[in-house]
């Protein structure tokens, strides 16, 4: 009973950070993204985005909401970092740049979108993409980071047993390994697109 208990402690704690880490890096974080961007590009200032929030206009209430709706993704992404915790593999530096890639790509890609006004209007647009490339690069970075050193440290993953859980593993990452090389591919032609 008492490792059941230590054992959720230590997943309640991952996703507390993931939530903490959501608001600092994707709320504030992205706050300060989306005001140099439209210093960047005045002339879309007043312009309704895709997500319906008017570009250059910042209030109280829209950086709460941001920083709220972050919070909950940043939940989320604790969970998925927990799941997929099972398939890294490797040194620790390895582990870390898999999971920064990984949020980088795979989250960059569902934000970063060809049509719309988004990113045809902030200029340079490859700019645009790089900083909501890096926000889900960054918090996939720190909570790899905090969640490994800090709290589950003394929870390893159990090593692969037998030949067909190593064999599963290695599938597992192969069918990661190749969505996410779509995921960069598809976030490339996006790039070209808007560039």
């Amino acid at each position: 009973m008492g490792r059941l208990l230590a054992g959720l402690a230590r997943v309640l704690a991952v996703l507390l950070a993931g939530g903490v880490l959501g608001a600092l890096i994707g709320g504030v974080g992205g706050r300060v993204v989306m005001y140099l961007l439209i210093r960047l590009s005045p002339e879309a200032g007043g312009v309704t985005s895709d997500d319906g929030f008017e570009m250059g206009r910042f209030t109280l209430d829209g950086s709460l909401n941001l920083v709220v709706v972050c919070t909950v993704l940043g939940v989320v992404g604790a969970v998925v970092y927990l799941i997929i915790r099972w398939l890294l593999f490797g040194p620790w530096w390895f582990r870390v740049l898999s999971v920064t890639l990984a949020a980088g790509v795979g989250v960059g890609n569902i934000i970063v979108h060809a049509d719309g006004v988004d990113f045809s209007l902030l200029q340079p647009a490859l700019v645009s993409v790089l900083a909501f490339v890096a926000i889900p690069a960054a918090y996939g970075a720190a909570l790899t980071v905090v969640a490994e050193r800090w709290i589950l440290a003394a929870w390893p993953v159990p090593p692969e047993t037998g030949a067909v859980g190593r064999a599963t593993l290695w599938v597992l990452r192969a069918v990661a390994l190749a969505v996410g090389v779509l995921s960069l591919v598809d976030l490339a032609g996006k790039t070209a697109v808007v560039a």
